[in-house]
């Protein structure tokens, strides 16, 4: 079920970004509760507690620094909690891949070296690709 939940919170953050450049509170808030819930249940204290604050301070420097947008750090620290830190990084590292062909073609569209881009789409597109992998 935290499946489901996980790609259709990342289809919504996707189509927001594109649309808005922005991934609204109302969707991620109640991702990363669930994922704080999710990981409880199946992980127990210690690891969810470890996801919080490792992923917590990994998204605030890379947040610090205007590597990512506030958004997608949430949305990624969401899917993280509900699908265990293994996939959360699995969905991190696959959102990479996908976001390179993303920034080379916002590159070519807004003709500079630093496009402003939809990560939400990569981010979309990593849990995708880790779904079909599985």
């Amino acid at each position: 079920m935290m499946e489901t939940v996980g790609i259709l919170a990342a289809t919504l953050a996707a189509w927001f970004d594109v649309k808005t450049r922005e991934v609204p509170d109302w969707i991620t808030l109640p991702l990363v509760l669930a994922g704080i819930f999710f990981s409880l249940v199946e992980h127990g204290f210690l690891v969810t507690g470890g996801t919080l604050i490792v992923g917590g301070a990994l998204a605030e420097f890379l947040y610090r620094y205007k590597v990512f947008g506030g958004g997608d750090l949430k949305v990624l620290l969401g899917l993280a909690l509900a699908g265990g830190p293994l996939y959360g990084l699995a969905v991190f590292y696959a959102s990479l891949l996908a976001a390179l062909p993303l920034f080379l073609f916002c590159m070519l569209k807004e003709r500079t070296s630093k496009p402003s881009v939809p990560y939400a789409l990569a981010i979309l597109a990593g849990v995708l690709l880790v779904h079909w992998r599985r």
